[in-house]
């Protein structure tokens, strides 16, 4: 980029363009906050490196817990389930067949506990416990399952025998499980409601339906779509809330460590290697993107900061700066125990208390992260100017600079690459934040914006903050030098992280504008320029006279320069892509957008980008529905609104006798009706208002009177030139209003419009429930009933949570 003088920039705002090749240096590179910071002081050292022990510590007898705190485990004599938490004697839960042993078990947020049995001969079972109810009304349902349909909150759907059988299962946050099989790198799935019955309502036989009414019963469906990594090997599983799965990999070379891999939905990460881990034998979720290890005889559990990468980084992440000591009680008994499998937070480990009785324990951190007080990173390349004697200008850094936080940058200029020696007495420092002051030394200044780039909203997180976060300036001068211009071709940067223990100092960019714009040199007579230049460059002293002047002439060209950068950049304010949010209303103002639509930044960006397309399509059914997907983050799209000309609505009051009228990918019914054939006397009845409605449908093929005649106008007329504008209930009160504002203004004068909020099924046509047990997106989140929001039934539900030891029941 260039700037109004004419000036070029260079950037280093990634990791590679900073050198951290060297292990033991104490920066590195952030991926998740994309920054150069303090590495964290933890030191991993006498780590296990022993896989064979750590898989068969991965495969110990699992525990799972609720929302309550209680927990479930494995009774270890017998093929037993037991709960407890509320009294020190657990209570059994659920009993496998004899000879089984348990591999897994998860608790799910509906109430549903999964264990994974298995018996002798390798053939895997999975129990689906029912915790709801109690023992005497629970019910579950699993297609094809063996029992029959009396009361049960227990079911066991078989595992085809064969070589693939699962071994590990987390529970999902929305609702069902995940199952692994780590051998043969195979995913299922459970999916389906855990209820057998429920209310339905009732319909006229010749009511076509398009799917049955009431949750479908679980299921394990394959998951091809989910697939491990050549060369790597599962050991364990674990989920949060947030509905991401983390997956503890072994790589099959053993010099490299352990990797994690995410899986969000239908997308997975690549692996990210993590620093030192060799042998993990269990994983669990802490906060945000941590995720915790545990390691053989260790009293402590190690954190890893893993983000949701597309690609493989080229190096290992370090583990977190806080601690998370291990408390398993008295004796040895728990010293090595998994995690907890649940979706809890924080996550929780097995322990005993001190008279010995099993509790689980949740996992904090100790102390305030630690990070190493000093580190010095260098530029991976020199920077070349193209042109000799080049004059760099100034510096700015694009950073957040904590309390007690510094930076220092420090430059090397020459015509020789080769000869740009880490020579103190050529070197030229910047400093930033918490450094100690030395005579003469630049010093940047913080600059209330987020970055002098003009409109650009800076590459940091968040708002500035005076001081501490944003973009900092310094004019690149070299301090004790009779002339302070740092000059050459190539130019050496080094940055020095000065930390306080507790914090660290983050970069996100550095910027160096060149060649220098001088007003001195560009507008003042010859006289007032340096005439010894060759004699004085590289001699100490006061600055003389010329080199003074220029540096304070320089004051106002930092004013003025970013002022004029604004003006030459003035067109970026009529882009919708790059203009300030400050500006988007009054840019909004220029196609007819109010203020007050309550848009946030992205619809009104949105909005405005699309503003030729809609005012082409402005009047029609397809600009109305452009114009709401913008305005409502996609509703439309997503099916949250759901636009109906009622003159479609003939085609469902179509008959014709004896034809075939299946249905196939109509958008009205939503699905395809195999059953809508109509035969007199069977599904077909004419009364007189059908009868004017058939008419209608069919007047050229027979002969009508004149009475017969107004019937059918009327039938036309009245279904003309008419919109219907159907909105889920459970979009918010300002959401519906903007829609209803977004309709009266798009809508054309002829056409009458309504705007309804469906608080019972969702009809359209021919009864098809939207929004009930058909769904164009992702069945709504069943929540707690909350007193005056909910309608008892519809979503929201008034049901007893969950709880593993029945004892804590009412």
């Amino acid at each position: 980029m260039i700037d109004v003088n004419r000036q070029k920039f260079r950037m280093l705002s990634a990791a590679g363009q900073f050198d951290l090749s060297d292990p033991a240096g104490g920066a590195e590179w952030s991926e998740t906050r994309r920054v150069l910071r303090l590495k964290s002081t933890r030191t991993l050292e006498d780590l296990p490196q022993d896989r064979a022990r750590a898989r068969t510590l991965s495969d110990q007898l699992p525990v799972t817990l609720d929302e309550y705190g209680t927990w479930a485990r494995v009774d270890e004599t017998e093929p037993v389930i037991l709960g407890g938490g509320v009294f020190p004697a657990p209570v059994e839960i659920a009993r496998l067949d004899a000879g089984e042993r348990v591999l897994d078990m998860a608790m799910n947020p509906e109430g549903m506990l999964y264990v994974i049995g298995q018996d002798a001969g390798g053939v895997s079972t999975i129990y689906l416990v029912n915790l709801r109810g109690s023992k005497e009304d629970g019910k579950t349902a699993y297609r094809n399952d063996e029992e029959t349909s009396e009361a049960t909150n227990v079911v066991k759907a078989r595992v085809p025998a064969g070589e693939n059988q699962p071994d590990r299962i987390v529970a999902l946050a929305g609702g069902g499980a995940l199952l692994l099989d780590r051998e043969h790198k195979i995913f299922w799935q459970i999916v389906g409601k855990p209820y057998r019955r429920q209310p339905t309502a009732m319909y006229p036989p010749r009511t076509p339906r398009p799917c049955a009414d009431g949750p479908r019963p679980q299921e394990l469906i394959d998951r091809p779509d989910l697939i491990l990594p050549d060369g790597f090997q599962a050991v364990d599983m674990a989920s949060n809330h947030l509905g991401q799965i983390a997956v503890l990999l072994f790589p099959d070379e053993d010099d490299k460590p352990a990797a994690v891999m995410l899986i969000a939905g239908k997308e997975m990460s690549a692996p990210v290697f993590l620093d030192k881990a060799q042998a993990p034998f269990s994983i669990g979720w802490i906060k945000d993107t941590e995720w915790a290890l545990l390691f053989e005889d260790k009293k402590e559990a190690f954190g890893y900061a893993v983000p949701f990468l597309a690609q493989t980084p080229g190096n290992p992440l370090a583990v977190t700066g806080r601690r998370y000591p291990l408390n398993r009680g008295r004796g040895d008994d728990q010293k090595n125990g998994r995690f907890c499998n649940a979706l809890s937070q924080p996550v929780y480990y097995p322990s005993l208390d001190r008279q010995g009785n099993f509790l689980i324990r949740p996992l904090y951190a100790l102390s305030f992260p630690s990070y190493a007080k000093q580190a010095e990173v260098s530029a991976a390349a020199l920077i070349d100017s193209g042109a000799p004697n080049t004059v760099w200008h100034r510096l700015f850094l694009e950073a957040c600079l904590p309390k007690g936080t510094g930076v220092i940058v420090s430059l090397w200029a020459g015509e020789d690459r080769d000869a740009l020696a880490d020579d103190p007495q050529q070197c030229a420092e910047h400093h930033f934040g918490a450094v100690e002051a030395k005579p003469g030394v630049p010093r940047g200044v913080w600059i209330n914006d987020t970055s002098e780039v003009p409109f650009f909203p800076g590459l940091l997180d968040g708002s500035p903050r005076v001081g501490i976060s944003g973009v900092f300036g310094v004019l690149v001068q070299r301090a004790g030098y009779m002339i302070r211009t740092v000059k050459g071709r190539y130019l050496r940067i080094k940055v020095t992280l000065l930390g306080a223990g507790q914090a660290t100092p983050e970069i996100a960019a550095l910027r160096i504008y060149y060649p220098r714009f001088s007003y001195l040199d560009r507008y003042l007579p010859e006289l007032y320029r340096e005439t010894d230049v060759r004699e004085k460059t590289d001699k100490t002293g006061a600055a003389g006279g010329s080199d003074f002047l220029q540096r304070f002439l320089c004051l106002f060209e930092s004013v003025l320069t970013p002022m004029e950068d604004r003006v030459a950049a003035s067109y970026m304010l009529t882009n919708p892509r790059s203009a300030p949010r400050d500006a988007l209303d009054w840019l909004g103002q220029w196609i007819g957008l109010s203020g007050d639509t309550d848009l946030s930044e992205g619809q009104k960006r949105l909005y405005i980008r699309h503003a030729t397309e809609l005012y082409r399509k402005r009047g029609t059914l397809n600009g109305l529905k452009l114009t709401l997907d913008l305005m409502t983050d996609s509703m439309v799209s997503r099916g949250d609104i759901v636009l109906l000309e009622d003159f479609r609505l003939r085609r469902t009051f179509a008959t014709i006798l004896g034809a075939d009228f299946s249905t196939k990918n109509d958008l009205l019914l939503m699905a395809d009706i195999p059953n809508a054939n109509s035969y007199v006397g069977e599904t077909l009845f004419l009364g007189e208002e059908e009868k004017k409605e058939f008419l209608a449908l069919y007047a050229r093929d027979f002969p009508l009177n004149t009475d017969e005649e107004e019937a059918v106008a009327a039938f036309y007329v009245r279904l003309s030139n008419r919109l219907t504008v159907l909105v889920h209930r459970d979009t918010g009160d300002d959401t519906l209003k903007l829609i209803r504002r977004v309709v009266q203004m798009e809508t054309p004068a002829h056409i009458e419009y309504r705007v309804l909020t469906v608080s019972k099924p969702l009809i359209i046509g021919m009864y098809a429930l939207l929004g009930v047990d058909t769904y164009m997106r992702s069945e709504p989140e069943r929540r707690l009933a909350r007193l005056g929001h909910s309608y008892v039934g519809r979503y929201d539900f008034i049901r007893k949570l969950p709880v593993l030891d029945e004892r804590l029941e009412p």
